[in-house]
């Protein structure tokens, strides 16, 4: 089931929350993740997630997230509060630090249950700077 009307994912290094609740995102992916070699350690990597109109409350997020030759990292948070049916919602699923240790593709995948399947994947490829 689509958990919202339009979901939109943005991955970035850094997000920082501004007065007045307004969130600067810092260093955007577009698609890929370059990096110069690998193994490499990145201070942090954020999935930013724009939910608009809510169909359906929740209470947990769970993440798993998979890169090339590294084990999935599996991480649950608490439910943005206020959440209810028709509001728009934003959230931030961060890592830090974040390893690296091949290239190919990688992926966040966000659950709203543990036994189901993703309901948002944000598919990702970390590439060599050319």
């Amino acid at each position: 089931m689509k958990i919202a009307k339009s979901i939109k994912t943005i991955l970035c290094d850094d997000v920082r929350q501004e007065v007045g609740g307004k969130m600067s995102l810092m260093g955007i992916y577009s698609k890929d993740i370059i990096v110069n070699k690998v193994p490499v350690i990145l201070p942090f990597i954020n999935l930013v997630v724009l939910l608009e109109d809510i169909k359906e409350p929740f209470n947990k997020i769970f993440v798993s997230v998979s890169i090339p030759n590294s084990d999935p990292i599996n991480i649950s948070y608490p439910a943005p509060p206020e959440l209810a049916k028709g509001k728009n919602i934003n959230f931030v699923v961060g890592i830090s630090p974040f390893r690296i240790t091949d290239f190919g593709p990688g992926k966040f995948e966000i659950r709203f249950s543990e036994s189901e399947k993703a309901s948002i994947v944000h598919n990702f490829s970390i590439k060599a700077t050319e």
